[in-house]
């Protein structure tokens, strides 16, 4: 009971924000901006592609790219990150309907004469990443705000055992974590929640059923994927990626 008495002050404190599915006709939108963009990038036009980001991209954009040469080393580089193909696995946009974001995951094949740099893609190998584009309003037009590249999710390191095993986790220690809801499982005993923690997917076990969620007051549907979870409890005696939660907060996508 003072496990759970714990994870219900922290969730009943979280003020969450709301986000909602993004509209399919102002997705599609969206990523025309973002082909046009590209488009413009690829013609070499830089500022018909800085025209299609926010002020705050464009105000920094001024202050990195003063002159001619500044602009070429810029294009060079904006070349490299236009995906040969992407496909959308996340959209949801703010309840005041100014900004949006859309999660997807990109490939591209890199030139097959391009220079090496050190650490960078092999010429001609496939990369594959993440890549969430945000978007904001300005006045009634849509505009490119941010473009952040992530890790290809086939490299993420998945929980591999989800077995609950109350008694496995180690009362002496704390361990935090947080991060995106992957997926959520509710069981009989307990609830799993499988977070995204950077280049890995954790196993947290919350010791309480739906049923009893419902019961303290907590309505199920707010564990949901992409909702960020942030969480402190007993690490699994043996296997770094199981935690048994003490206390955790939770909100939805900004």
């Amino acid at each position: 009971m003072h496990r759970w008495l714990l994870i219900l002050a922290a969730l009943c404190a979280a003020a969450p924000a709301i986000a909602a599915p993004l509209d399919p006709a102002l997705q599609q939108q969206l990523l025309d901006i973002y082909d046009a963009y590209n488009k413009a990038l690829l013609a070499g036009k830089v500022p018909d592609a800085m025209k299609l980001r926010s002020a705050t991209v464009r105000a920094q954009a001024q202050k990195e790219m003063p002159n001619e040469a500044a602009r070429q080393r810029f294009l060079a580089m904006a070349k490299t990150m236009v995906p040969d193909s992407l496909q959308v696995v996340h959209a949801t946009t703010n309840a005041a309907a100014s900004k949006a974001s859309i999660i997807t995951v990109v490939t591209k094949t890199m030139p097959k004469n391009m220079k090496q740099s050190p650490g960078g893609p092999a010429p001609g190998s496939t990369q594959r990443a993440e890549l969430t584009l945000s978007f904001v309003k300005e006045g009634a037009a849509w505009k490119l705000d941010d473009q952040t590249f992530g890790m290809d999710p086939s490299t993420i390191k998945p929980c591999k055992d989800d077995k609950f095993e109350p008694s496995a986790y180690d009362d002496d220690r704390t361990v935090s974590l947080g991060g995106p809801i992957v997926r959520v499982d509710f069981q009989s005993d307990h609830t799993l929640i499988v977070v995204r923690v950077t280049d890995e997917e954790d196993c947290a076990f919350v010791p309480d059923n739906k049923e009893g969620l419902q019961k303290h007051g907590l309505a199920p549907d707010k564990l949901v994927p992409y909702a960020i979870v942030e969480m402190e409890g007993s690490p699994h005696k043996t296997d770094k990626q199981k935690v048994l939660v003490d206390s955790l907060t939770v909100r939805d996508e900004e």
